[in-house]
C-alpha cells in the first residue's frame, strides 16, 4: 500500500513537471498542389494532387485523412496503414511527402474558344492554319456559398487569382497582344501573362460601368502555320491580406454619426436661407427708407425756400402714417434678423454642450474598466492602439490555454489519487485555476468594450474639435459682430426717422414753431438723406454676401455632405461587409482532399491546356510524370 502511494505522489511530480515545461502540439500543416490536365477547349481528363505535410513538431505518427486514389510515398519510404479515408503514417519526425489520384470537381472551370479570322473553329482544324487567331479563355468559380448580407442571403464565391500563360514564337506568329495581362518579347518569343478573377464581380454586387472585373483572357495574334504550346494556369484562393480589412473597422465607428453630420448641416442650411430672407427684406425696406428720407429732404428744402407758403404745402397727415408704417415694418425685420443669429450661436453651442456630456460618460466607464482590470494586475491606457490592446488580449487568451491544459491535468489527477486529502487539494488547485480562467475571461470582454469604448472617444472628441474650429473662425471673423452692429445702427435711423415724423405731425399745430426751426430741421433732413444713402450700399452688400452664403451652403449640402453620406451609408457599408464575407471563405478553403480538424493547410491548383500541334500528338501525363520523379 505505501509502495503504490508513493508511484502516484512521483507520477504526479513528473506529470506536473512536464505540463510546466512542455506544450505538445499535434496539429500539423498539410499543402496541397493539384496538378489538372486539360484538353484544348478546357476539360479535365486527369487529376494529381501532391500534399506536403510539414512535421514543424518531429512526432513518430501522424494521423491524416485523405479521399485520394492509388497513394504513394513521393520522397522516402515511411511506412502508411489506410483505412478508408483515414492514413496513419509512422514518420518518425520526418515530414511526409505523397502523392494520389483525384476524380473531384475542380472549383475552377475552364472554357477556350478558338476564331480564325473572325469565325469559331475547333482547335484540331486551327493546327498549321494561318490568319487573325483569337483565343477566349473564360475561368468560372463553381465554389458558390450562400452567406447574409446587412440580413439578406446573397449568393458569393471563394475568391480565386487565375494567372494563366505560354510562350508563343515570334518566328511565325506577329501582332500578339492579351487582355488583362501583359507581354514579355526577347526578339524570339512572347510570353504572355494574363490575370483573372473569376466570380469577384458577383460576390462584391459591383456593376461594369463602376469597375470591370475580369473573368476572360483574349489572346489575339496574326499567325502563319499556327501551333501553340501548352497553357498554363496557377490558381489561388486569395484576394485580400486580412490586415488590409482594418481600415473598415475605423470606418464602422463613423457609421453611427453620419445622420447626425447630415441633421446639422441641413439645420445650418436652413439657419442660412432663414438669414437670407431676413436680409433680403432689411435690403427692401432700406430702399424704401432712402425714398423716404429723400422726400423728406426734398420736402425740407421746399419748406426752407418758402416759409411763407407753408402752412399750405404742409405734408398731409396721411402721408406721415404710410412713412411710420414703413419704419415699424422695417423696425420687425431688425429684430427678427439679429434673433436669427443669436438662434445661430446658441444651436452651435448646445450641439458643443451634448457632445461634452457624451464624452464625459465615455470618460467615466473608460476609468471603470482601468480600474477593475489595474486591480487584475492589467495595465491598458487610452494612448494604446487597438492593436496594442489585441496583443494584451491574445497574451492574456494564452494563459487561458495554459489554464485550460492545467484543469485537464487536474481533473485526471483527481480521478487518479485515493487519498482524501490530496482530492481536496487537487479540487481547491482545479477550483483556483477555474476561478483565474473565469477572470481572465471577464478581462478580455472588458478589454474589448474598453477598445470600443475609446474609439468612440477619439471620435466624439474630433466632433468637439471641429465644431470648436467652426466656432472660432465664426467669431474671429467681423462677420457676426458686423451684421448685429449693422442691424443696431440701422434700428437707430428707423427710431429717429420715426421721431422725425412724429415732429412733422406736430408742426401743424403751430407754423411759428415750424419757421423758428426750419433751418435745423433742414440740416437733419440733409443729414438724413445721406445716412441712408450709405445704409442703402450697406444692406445691399450684406443681401449678396447672405444670398451667396445661403446659395454656397445648399449647394455644399448637396454635392457634398449629402454624397458623403450616401456613399458612407451604402456603397462603402456594403463592400466593407462583403470583403470580410469573402476573407472568411479564402480561410475556410484550406484543402481540396480532406483535411482534420485541428490542422492548418494551403492549396493551390496547376491547370495544364494541351497545346496544339501540326500533328496530334496522344495525350500524355509527361508533366504529371516528371513531377512525380523530382517528388
Amino acid at each position: 500500500m505505501e509502495s503504490k502511494i508513493v508511484k502516484k505522489i512521483t507520477s504526479s511530480l513528473l506529470l506536473c513537471t512536464i505540463i510546466a515545461y512542455t506544450a505538445p502540439v499535434f496539429a500539423f500543416t498539410k499543402e496541397e498542389t493539384v496538378y489538372s490536365k486539360l484538353n484544348s477547349d478546357g476539360s479535365v481528363y486527369n487529376t494529381i494532387v501532391n500534399d506536403h505535410i510539414k512535421n514543424s513538431e518531429q512526432n513518430k505518427i501522424i494521423d491524416d485523412i485523405s479521399d485520394l486514389l492509388n497513394i504513394e510515398n513521393t520522397n522516402g519510404d515511411e511506412e502508411l496503414k489506410k483505412d478508408g479515408n483515414k492514413l496513419v503514417w509512422s514518420a518518425e519526425g520526418s515530414d511526409i511527402y505523397y502523392q494520389g489520384e483525384s476524380q473531384k470537381e475542380l472549383p475552377i472551370e475552364c472554357n477556350i474558344k478558338y476564331e480564325l479570322d473572325g469565325k469559331e473553329i475547333l482547335a484540331k482544324d486551327l493546327a498549321g492554319k494561318s490568319g487573325k487567331v483569337k483565343i477566349s479563355i473564360e475561368y468560372i468559380n463553381k465554389d458558390k456559398h450562400i452567406v447574409n448580407i446587412n440580413g439578406k442571403n446573397e449568393k458569393m464565391f471563394t475568391p480565386f487569382v487565375v494567372v494563366c500563360g505560354t510562350i508563343i514564337k515570334n518566328e511565325n506568329n506577329k501582332n500578339i497582344e492579351i487582355t488583362n495581362g501583359k507581354l514579355v518579347d526577347d526578339g524570339t518569343k512572347t510570353t504572355v501573362i494574363g490575370i483573372s478573377l473569376p466570380g469577384l464581380k458577383e460576390s462584391l454586387n459591383i456593376s461594369t460601368d463602376k469597375i470591370d472585373i475580369p473573368n476572360t483572357i483574349e489572346i489575339t495574334m496574326d499567325s502563319t502555320d499556327f501551333e501553340l504550346n501548352n497553357i498554363v494556369s496557377y490558381v489561388t484562393p486569395k484576394i485580400i491580406d486580412k490586415n488590409d480589412l482594418d481600415i473598415f473597422n475605423e470606418i464602422d465607428q463613423i457609421y453611427s454619426k453620419v445622420d447626425e453630420l447630415q441633421s446639422s448641416s441641413k439645420k445650418i442650411e436652413v439657419g442660412a436661407n432663414d438669414l437670407n430672407n431676413g436680409v433680403q427684406t432689411l435690403n427692401n425696406s432700406v430702399g424704401e427708407l432712402n425714398n423716404g428720407a429723400n422726400q423728406i429732404s426734398n420736402g425740407q428744402s421746399q419748406i426752407t425756400s418758402g416759409l411763407n407758403q407753408i402752412q399750405n404745402r404742409l405734408p398731409s397727415t396721411e402721408e406721415m402714417n404710410v412713412n411710420k408704417t414703413q419704419l415699424n415694418t422695417l423696425s420687425e425685420g431688425n429684430k427678427y434678423a439679429k434673433q436669427k443669429l443669436s438662434d445661430q450661436v446658441k444651436n452651435a453651442n448646445t450641439q458643443v454642450s451634448e457632445l461634452q456630456n457624451q464624452l464625459a460618460n465615455v470618460n467615466t466607464k473608460l476609468n471603470a474598466i482601468k480600474s477593475g482590470l489595474s486591480a487584475g494586475k492589467i495595465s491598458v491606457s487610452e494612448e494604446m492602439t487597438d492593436a496594442q490592446l489585441d496583443g494584451i488580449i491574445n497574451q492574456i487568451n494564452y494563459k487561458i490555454s495554459e489554464i485550460d491544459t492545467q484543469i485537464s491535468q487536474l481533473t485526471v489527477q483527481i480521478t487518479e489519487v485515493e487519498e482524501i486529502e490530496s482530492i481536496k487539494m487537487l479540487a481547491m488547485s482545479l477550483k483556483t485555476a477555474e476561478e483565474g480562467k473565469v477572470s481572465y475571461q471577464k478581462a478580455v470582454d472588458n478589454i474589448n468594450i474598453y477598445k470600443s469604448l475609446l474609439g468612440t472617444k477619439r471620435l466624439i472628441t474630433a466632433n468637439i474639435q471641429s465644431l470648436s474650429d467652426l466656432g472660432n473662425t465664426i467669431n474671429g471673423t467681423d462677420t457676426i459682430p458686423g451684421l448685429t452692429k449693422l442691424i443696431e445702427s440701422n434700428e437707430t435711423v428707423v427710431q429717429s426717422s420715426l421721431k422725425t415724423i412724429d415732429s412733422m405731425n406736430s408742426l401743424s399745430n403751430g407754423v411759428k414753431e415750424l419757421v423758428k426751426g426750419s433751418n435745423q430741421l433742414q440740416n437733419g433732413a440733409v443729414k438724413l438723406s445721406g445716412g441712408t444713402k450709405q445704409l442703402v450700399n450697406g444692406t445691399e452688400q450684406l443681401a449678396s454676401g447672405s444670398k451667396e452664403l445661403a446659395n454656397g451652403i445648399s449647394k455644399f449640402n448637396k454635392e457634398g455632405i449629402n454624397k458623403i453620406c450616401d456613399f458612407i451609408n451604402g456603397d462603402i457599408k456594403e463592400i466593407s461587409v462583403r470583403l470580410e464575407k469573402l476573407q472568411e471563405l479564402v480561410e475556410q478553403y484550406n484543402n481540396f482532399t480532406m483535411l482534420n480538424d485541428g490542422n492548418e493547410g494551403n492549396v493551390k491548383f496547376i491547370m495544364i491546356i494541351d497545346g496544339i500541334q501540326k500533328e496530334e500528338n496522344n495525350k500524355e501525363d509527361a508533366i504529371l510524370e516528371d513531377k512525380k520523379e523530382t517528388n
